[in-house]
């Protein structure tokens, strides 16, 4: 059975909604600092956006309910 991160992130969605998310900055520089650190495959030509904030934004967008790349985007 093939999942993709979005399959995966949906399932535990309703898991994340019931806890009580008291995180203050400490733990989301945390998050910030790992996404930074992982190895951008991309060619440096043509680089925008490090990858650590593009993966944000696509979590983000997973979580509040994107299930495809096209919903992400939006």
């Amino acid at each position: 059975m093939p999942s993709s991160l979005i399959d995966v992130l949906q399932r535990h969605r309703e898991d994340a909604d019931l806890l009580h998310l008291s995180a203050g900055l400490p733990e989301l520089a945390a998050l910030s600092e790992v996404l930074d650190r992982l190895p951008d495959p991309r060619r440096v030509r043509g680089r925008r956006y490090r990858l650590g904030s593009l993966l944000a934004l696509c979590l983000l967008a997973v979580l509040g309910g994107a299930t495809t790349l096209a919903g992400i985007a939006r």
